[in-house]
């Protein structure tokens, strides 16, 4: 008999009665289920926990409980859903619902087999929390938010372009976006954290000069120690705001705006200003090619390169770029690398370097043609801007 319940609302106010209910487990309604998947709170808390270190770990926690109040001060209203139960196929269908994803699995581990699948927040930031007893493996072709995520217990795999990588507990990682990817996880207990795509590429601009385009981050770079450290004291000093029902707009906005930041310093990224077309799932190997080019301009690397780390003929490259952005993918690495040149010339003085160093560290040997190229691109001379 499958032993399952569901709580839905976008009512703050109604979910936390139910929750809340003497009657009723602490998960929802007595009928739902004989006993709760999980081990009932004696206080009921809404901090969503940063990754701590195994020995010095709060317990867990959850973000869809918190304070109740009767009316949502946000003009964003915040949603709220829980999803637990004992079905190995409802918690399979959960899963690849939240994730819009493909051939989702769920296997039984030693343990009896329970999961918990919930998250709080609005059209900008949501955190969210799972906790399963088995095994949760699957593809997710095109996901939409930026995600980074932690094991606070357990582990897994993640493959992104036919390359596995090991993910371990307390140390955050990222679900790719936009782009295809498959995962094996472990019995776990896992925080995520996602952010929509215009909230986080809006908060990116005050980190680059140009307008708001997709961010690209380097799903190779492990963050560093201080990194994870940051993040962890940013989260905690969020979560009361993000999850509150009666912190007032101003207040959450501030939350996800500081979180959102923290983010962006974690790992190393690039905006890319791309038209919306080469977002789409159908071009997401044209995007990838570029996102390589991007990641991997100060390295002796070709556009060949870039093709084939993304899957791609380099002719078929070479035909998108022509069509999609008016340019060769010869011409596009050029740009990011006079764009590089540009960052180092304006962020040193001539007591430091010289235009021919930097313009020879980013590959450009003839200085008479890289001078005219960076004056068409910027309409300036690079010695001009080495001065300022």
């Amino acid at each position: 008999m499958t032993n399952m319940c569901v709580i839905r609302d976008e009512s703050c106010s109604r979910f936390v009665s139910v929750v809340t209910r003497k009657a009723a487990g602490p998960w929802g309604p007595a009928s739902c289920h004989d006993r709760p998947p999980f081990p009932p709170r004696t206080t009921m808390q809404h901090y969503f926990l940063a990754p701590e270190p195994e020995t010095d770990r709060e317990p867990d926690t959850d973000p869809t409980t918190g304070a109740t109040a009767s009316s949502i001060t946000s003009e964003a209203p915040l949603a709220r859903s829980t999803v637990v139960g004992e079905d190995v196929d409802e918690a399979r269908q959960t899963y690849q619902d939240a994730y819009d994803g493909q051939r989702f699995a769920v296997h039984r581990g030693t343990e009896p087999f329970s999961f918990r699948y919930a998250s709080v927040g609005d059209d900008r930031v949501s955190l969210r929390t799972s906790t399963l007893t088995g095994h949760l493996s699957g593809e997710v072709p095109h996901l939409r938010d930026y995600v980074v995520s932690w094991f606070r217990s357990g582990g897994g795999e993640l493959t992104r372009r036919n390359h596995p990588t090991s993910l371990k507990a307390t140390t955050p990682f990222l679900l790719p976006s936009e782009q295809r990817f498959a995962f094996s996880f472990g019995p776990h207990h896992q925080n995520l954290v996602h952010f929509a795509p215009a909230f986080l590429e809006d908060i990116a601009t005050e980190f680059h000069a140009g307008p708001a385009q997709a961010v690209s981050f380097d799903h190779d770079a492990m963050p560093s120690d201080d990194g994870i450290a940051q993040w962890r004291v940013a989260v905690s000093a969020a979560t009361e705001d993000l999850v509150s029902p009666v912190a007032s707009p101003i207040l959450r906005l501030a939350a996800q705006r500081s979180l959102a930041r923290s983010f962006l310093q974690l790992f190393p990224w690039f905006g890319i200003d791309v038209p919306p077309v080469l977002r789409e799932p159908s071009l997401a190997r044209t995007r990838l090619a570029l996102e390589y080019l991007h990641h991997h301009a100060h390295e002796p690397v070709t556009p060949a390169d870039a093709a084939r780390a993304a899957g791609l003929h380099t002719r078929t490259l070479q035909h998108h770029l022509n069509r999609h952005l008016d340019t060769s993918p010869t011409a596009y690495l050029r740009d990011i690398r006079l764009d590089r040149t540009h960052t180092a010339l304006a962020g040193l003085s001539t007591d430091e370097t010289t235009v021919a160093a930097v313009a020879q560290q980013w590959g450009f040997g003839h200085l008479g043609r890289f001078s005219a190229a960076y004056r068409s691109r910027f309409g300036e001379h690079p010695r001009d801007t080495l001065r300022r």
